[in-house]
Parts: structure tokens; C-alpha cells; sequence
């Protein structure tokens, strides 16, 4: 499901505790949103950033931070409830916005380093992911930075590990990737197959219906990660994998260091 138009514009770029500066996808123009997503400066990267110091002066660190990334056409708000339900479990989350149909992998990735880079380093700092957002944590695992160290878990929801057949097929003429962008496009061509496996504890929660393959969009097979430590199946969709019941509990139980029941 590709969310409205207009939606797919901003990066957030700089975050604490749910103020987030925000830069458009083509550079042209900053904004802070509070932590209730109102709209509270307007104006240059560095104004808005200054913003953001006075509004909200950099806090100590987090014991455990869980950023959470949307997948391909989506946005932050197809993982509020996970959120909600991380947030009561005890951690503080950060659920980020990128423009997912605007840039590829490696610049997604590199807007999720930088702001990693501005916040204080957590004593614990995990991920939850839902499809390509699987793929941009793959991709940090390229970067050496203080953060990195602080990596305990993640968490993939419908990952395409492995590339995406159905991606592949509709991708004839570039005519898809022309519409979902070039991360579409990454994903049709096998661009999977680069990135890292990263060397912490990975649970992937693969969707599996009924009458189609897989989840719709992702085969179960190609959600698979090797060395990953959990691989659970549940009967949900590509777009609300993220809504059932088992894999909230089974993400709180993986993030938490608990087995998973």
C-alpha cells in the first residue's frame, strides 16, 4: 500500500525525544516538527536546527533506543501501533520519516547515520524494520561510528533478504521503479545480496497467506537472513505484518532479551 502523495517528501534528519528536524527530499527546505507533529519552524537546515537546541537542549542518553523504519511507499505512521507498544514495554523509540521513493539504499542510509551521529550514543540501541527499512539497517552496518558499537538487536518485518521475485517481474521497462523509485528498483535488480549481515542478534517475522506467495509481496523464503537467530511465520499480509498480535509480542520478547513463547 503506497501511502498519499506528498508524503514521500521528508527526511528526518535530526531527533530528540520526538522533536525531529526534517529536510525535503530534494534539499529545498527544512522544518522542526514538536513531538505531537505540529509544525514549529520553517526556514534553513541551521535555523530549524537551532530550533530544535532551544526548544529542546540535547537530553541524556537512552538506556535502550529502539529506532523503528517504515517500508517502500509508507511512512511513519504504518508503525504506530508497534511504537505505542515498545514505548508502554519500557523503551524509548524513535520512529523516523524518510522519502523512500525519492533516493536510493546507501542515501537513506546515510541520512539515518547522520542523525544517529547527532544524538547522544544509548546504551543500547536496536531496530525494527519493516521491508526495505531491513535493507537501510543492513546498510549501516558499513559505518563506523560511535553508535555502532551500541547495536544490540533487530528486528526485520518482511524483509526482502533476498531480493524480491515479484519486484523483478513488474520491474520489465523500468516502468514500477519510475513510480515507487529507485530503492524499488535496488530490490528488483538483487542489491540485497551486498549489504552486510549484521553481526548482532536478528529476529525476522516473515507474512504468509493464503492464495498468493508469501506475504503478497515477499516470499517467506526471501525474508530468510543467514545466522539470523529468530525466523517466526504468521498469517498477515505484506502491508500489516507490522499490526499482528504475535509479532508485537514476539519484537517486545527479542528486544527485551527474553526467548521468544
Amino acid at each position: 500500500m503506497i501511502e498519499p502523495p506528498g508524503t514521500q517528501l521528508w527526511a528526518d534528519s535530526r531527533w530528540r525525544d520526538g522533536w525531529r528536524v526534517q529536510r525535503r527530499w530534494d534539499g529545498e527546505a527544512s522544518r522542526l516538527l514538536n513531538p505531537a507533529g505540529r509544525i514549529v519552524c520553517r526556514g534553513p537546515l541551521a535555523e530549524c536546527e537551532q530550533a530544535l537546541d532551544t526548544a529542546y537542549p540535547t537530553p541524556l542518553p537512552a538506556d535502550h533506543l529502539v529506532v523503528l523504519l517504515h517500508g517502500l511507499g509508507r511512512t511513519r505512521r504504518s508503525l504506530a501501533r508497534l511504537d505505542r507498544a515498545l514505548v508502554d514495554a519500557g523503551f524509548t523509540t524513535a520512529r523516523l520519516d524518510y522519502p523512500s521513493t525519492r533516493k536510493p539504499i546507501q542515501v537513506h542510509a546515510a541520512t539515518v547515520a547522520e542523525l544517529l551521529d547527532h544524538v547522544p550514543t544509548p546504551t543500547k540501541l536496536s531496530f525494527v524494520s519493516h521491508s526495505l527499512g531491513g535493507l537501510i539497517i543492513r546498510q549501516l552496518f558499513t559505518y563506523d561510528s560511535p553508535w555502532r558499537s551500541a547495536i544490540e538487536r533487530i528486528v526485520m518485518l518482511a524483509p526482502p533478504n533476498q531480493g524480491a521475485s515479484l519486484a523483478g517481474s513488474l520491474d520489465k521497462g523500468s516502468v514500477m521503479r519510475g513510480i515507487l523509485g529507485p530503492s524499488y528498483g535496488q530490490i528488483a535488480q538483487g542489491f540485497a545480496s551486498t549489504l552486510p549481515v549484521p553481526d548482532v542478534p536478528v529476529a525476522i517475522f516473515a507474512g504468509d497467506v493464503a492464495g498468493v506467495p508469501g506475504d503478497g509481496l515477499v516470499t517467506v523464503d526471501e525474508t530468510r537472513l543467514e545466522g539470523s537467530s529468530e525466523h517466526h511465520i504468521v498469517p498477515a499480509i505484506h502491508t500489516f505484518v507490522m499490526n499482528h498480535p504475535a509479532v508485537i509480542r514476539g519484537a517486545i520478547s527479542f528486544l527485551s532479551g527474553a526467548p521468544d513463547r
